[in-house]
């Protein structure tokens, strides 16, 4: 356990945009009894009063990089709990201005073969602060998303998010070209219904 990092999300896009792997267990499962207990102790086992189910986010075991500072960043996990996993997401977050409640930065996201970007800021976004994905998901890999991310003074940064791995998880994020994102992350604007 030595040099793990006790956080439920981590840095990819600086403070703007993390990330965090989460695990979803029947309430009760006997894999979460022998759990190192920092996961308690570090707010990472996450149990709804009203499901009946426990959720587990695992600390990152390593980060390089960031995609606000440079061009690139990877985030490496390695899941404690193999076994009786019900599904497995990547968790995406956005930091939140604590005086204003409102986001720091508008973003929405999008995926190549959908039809209309998601998440954040978007149109049909049931939740601002954070973007719930599956891993892998319906396909054997994980889709690349991204993001379209509004910087100071209204320009645009685009990332490229994907990930993989079953026993360790690597989450990879890159900036990219315009040119290299879905359409309708392009035309993707505050305030626009479509």
């Amino acid at each position: 356990m030595e040099g793990k990092i006790w956080s439920k999300f981590h840095p990819l896009f600086g403070s703007d945009l993390k990330v965090g792997f989460e695990m979803t267990f029947s309430k009760g499962a006997a894999a979460l009894d022998g759990l190192n207990p920092l996961y308690e102790k570090s707010g990472l086992i996450h149990k709804p009063l009203n499901e009946t189910v426990t959720r587990v986010y695992e600390p990152a075991v390593e980060i390089l990089g960031s995609c606000k500072d440079s061009d690139g960043a990877q985030v490496l996990f390695e899941p404690a709990l193999p076994d009786g996993v019900l599904f497995r997401r990547l968790i995406l977050t956005r930091k939140i201005d604590h005086h204003s409640g409102k986001p720091r930065r508008w973003m929405v996201a999008a995926r190549y073969g959908e039809v209309t970007h998601f998440g954040f800021d978007s149109w049909n976004s049931k939740d601002q602060r954070y973007l719930s994905l599956a891993y892998p998901g319906l396909n054997p890999e994980f889709v690349p998303v991204y993001f379209k991310i509004q910087m100071e003074g209204g320009d645009f940064v685009y990332l490229e998010v994907w990930a993989w791995g079953s026993d360790k998880i690597v989450v990879q994020g890159r900036r990219v070209r315009e040119n290299e994102v879905p359409e309708s992350l392009i035309l993707a604007r505050h305030g626009l219904k479509t």
